[in-house]
């Protein structure tokens, strides 16, 4: 479906449309889609994730840009800060979502990359089942399959963690790849990681961009990382910024890097390099770039 198309479906059925309001969510000018939300303009940005070695991008995460109407970008957390009931932010969650998705598929070669997108822990307490439901037919009408998504979400380490297993167990079985985001920031509990049931970790900086202040550190990132691995979870490192710290998350043993010495959020994704495949006849394919062990 035509993207003009996509966009006119999307605000006439789309489920954060604003009740008793005859104002467009989305709209697209011909090179990009944006969105409206209580006075804010909402657009993509993508940021690279790379492989170990730094040299071939498997995806991209999705930020939002907001702004209010003619003025400077503000931080995203703010637009969440207004969305007072739970429908506003579960409206506002998935309006960003398909944004991601509208704005992923004007992309250039993306064959076989993921799209990584954040989901608000507020939409998790929300929303009681039945979750990646709604934002599967979004993807449906894109032309995405959930397996080529990866959700980004956080853990506190605090509070019971059943809604969110729950809510994982849910995505999971529709064929999205689960990431719990910032690991570490608030526990490093193995035990309770295992009970949620991720695909993907993606460590916070207090884990992967320390290492260097102490051996002690980097042993202990690297028997983490190693047990992850062990549970079947990959990892990925974060705001990896000189090839240094890249070294060092190589050493430790991550699968993916993520941070300014790869690429800053723009509004373009870098090219998926496509290897090749050599055999008699000369064919070749795309290699399909894994998100799971």
């Amino acid at each position: 479906m035509p993207l003009t198309e996509l966009v006119h479906y999307f605000n006439k059925h789309s489920p954060f449309a604003i009740a008793d309001s005859n104002a467009d969510c989305l709209e697209f000018d011909g090179k990009r889609t944006r969105a409206n939300f209580a006075g804010y303009r909402l657009d993509s940005l993508f940021q690279p994730l790379v492989d170990s070695t730094g040299s071939r991008v498997i995806g991209h995460e999705a930020h939002l840009r907001i702004c209010p109407d003619n003025g400077p970008a503000i931080p995203v957390q703010a637009a969440f800060l207004d969305a007072r009931t739970d429908a506003d932010l579960v409206r506002l969650d998935r309006l960003a979502r398909t944004l991601h998705a509208l704005n992923f598929l004007l992309q250039r070669d993306q064959a076989g990359g993921t799209l990584w997108l954040n989901v608000h822990p507020r939409l998790i307490r929300a929303v009681p089942e039945q979750h990646g439901q709604v934002f599967e037919s979004v993807l449906s009408r894109c032309g995405l399959t959930p397996d080529r998504v990866v959700l980004e979400l956080t853990d506190d380490g605090l509070t019971d963690p059943a809604p969110l297993a729950a809510a994982i167990a849910g995505y999971k079985a529709r064929g999205y790849r689960i990431a719990i985001d910032n690991f570490g920031r608030h526990s490093n509990d193995l035990d309770r990681l295992a009970a949620l049931g991720p695909d993907i970790v993606k460590l916070d900086r207090c884990l992967s961009g320390r290492v260097e202040s102490s051996s002690q550190v980097a042993r202990s990132t690297a028997q983490l990382i190693a047990e992850l691995h062990r549970h079947g979870i990959r990892v990925a490192a974060q705001h990896v910024e000189t090839a240094e710290h890249a070294q060092q998350a190589k050493e430790l043993g991550v699968d993916w890097l993520q941070g300014f010495l790869f690429g800053v959020q723009a509004p373009d994704c870098r090219p998926i390099v496509r290897r090749k495949q050599v055999n008699t006849s000369s064919h070749t394919e795309p290699d399909r770039i894994p998100v799971a062990a």
